[in-house]
């Protein structure tokens, strides 16, 4: 399912789910919470008009989090920060000139198949690693997890803390038990960066099906069991598996894949390898490389997607920053906002835990382990309104 149809169809559920619930929508922005500590309750200030309603439980679903802009480019002219939505590319002026692409993961996919599908420019695109999603394998047999069980999974969540050492080793057991040797050979044989990772979909379809699946499963477990981890175990997991996962686990569609496939093999695409800079220019940007000394280029988009950091929160929308200026909430080292992993309930450095605070979706992706799935984001939703009940 394409992602507006599958918009249209969430928009449409939302609206029958207001009616049945005979809910209130308030159409202004809230600029910002005022916490009422000795109640515990919320009051809500509107950017046109007072609101004196008073709230016993808030829950934060706001996904508009700020982008990384790792080459100070915000204030250049031609730079677009933040691609989406993407129909709003159309609205600009694309002739033949270059363009220039930042990051390889499905927000980049997206941006890479708008252009060369609705105009005539010849997209650069690279990343830090250069490695881009798998493709989506739908066809497969149900798997037998005999290894990573559920048994073997309600044990581990049931205990004080979980270590790298016991995912390794039971993650190499269910991958030998897959029909694969070790993760090395798996990494080396299936995956690899640039246009030759995409096409690799159509010579291991079955394997990267097994994969597909498992990097899921990994996800799936890390819901619970990522916050039993320490911070060194959870940098070995990053470091050996991090960012194969997200690559197995969000695959891009089909379709995407032959576009970009097709836009290679017509010389539009180019991916870049080991760009060191991006200035600003009059003629527009310069890329700096070891493959290319200067490579200019009239456009550059963003396209490493949304992401709240240390490094980053002064970028966000006023709600949130006034919630960590007044100190009810605080950007976690894993990213996002820091919350009971168990309830999602916020975690102020000035009150504690806030009972009646909650925040989900990628609000929390840092804490949750790879919260930005509908999937994740409605299984954690339903714990954190499920714990008071």
């Amino acid at each position: 399912m394409g992602r507006p149809l599958y918009g249209q169809y969430m928009y449409e559920k939302g609206q029958s789910l207001l009616k049945t619930l005979h809910a209130k929508v308030i159409k202004n922005r809230v600029e910002d919470l005022i916490y009422l500590p000795k109640t515990q309750q919320w009051k809500i200030s509107l950017k046109i008009e007072k609101y004196e309603t008073i709230f016993d439980e808030l829950h934060l679903c706001c996904g508009d989090l700020p982008v990384m802009d790792p080459y100070s480019l915000e204030s250049s002219p031609h730079y677009i920060a933040a691609p989406y939505p993407i129909k709003e590319l159309g609205r600009m002026n694309w002739t033949s000139e270059p363009a220039a692409v930042v990051g390889t993961g499905l927000a980049a996919v997206d941006v890479i198949k708008w252009l060369v599908t609705q105009t005539k420019v010849s997209v650069n695109a690279f990343s830090r690693s250069n490695y881009f999603p798998t493709v989506r394998v739908l066809d497969g047999p149900d798997i037998n997890w005999s290894i990573m069980s559920d048994a073997i999974f309600e044990d581990l969540r049931q205990q004080e803390s979980f270590s790298f050492q016991t995912f390794n080793h039971l993650f190499e057991k269910q991958l030998q038990e897959l029909g694969f040797r070790d993760w090395n050979s798996t990494l080396n044989t299936y995956l690899a960066p640039d246009i030759k990772g995409i096409q690799l979909a159509k010579k291991y379809p079955s394997q990267l099906y097994l994969l597909q699946q498992l990097a899921s499963r990994v996800a799936d477990w890390f819901t619970d069991l990522w916050p039993l981890m320490t911070n060194s175990d959870r940098k070995n997991y990053q470091d050996m598996y991090g960012k194969a996962i997200i690559n197995l686990r969000n695959p891009m569609p089909e379709d995407s894949a032959k576009s970009i496939l097709e836009a290679a093999e017509q010389g539009r695409l180019n991916i870049l390898n080991q760009v060191s800079d991006i200035s600003a220019s009059e003629k527009g940007f310069v890329i700096c490389s070891q493959e290319k000394a200067k490579l200019v280029v009239n456009h550059v988009i963003n396209a490493i997607g949304y992401h709240l950091r240390p490094s980053n929160y002064d970028k966000a929308n006023s709600l949130l920053r006034s919630l960590l200026n007044q100190r009810l909430a605080q950007v976690d080292h894993q990213g996002g906002l820091t919350v009971l992993p168990q309830t999602a309930q916020v975690i102020s450095p000035r009150y504690g835990l806030l009972p009646t605070l909650r925040a989900h979706g990628t609000l929390i992706n840092g804490v949750i382990y790879q919260n930005n799935s509908i999937i994740k984001i409605q299984k954690i939703a339903e714990r954190a309104i499920g714990s008071h009940l």
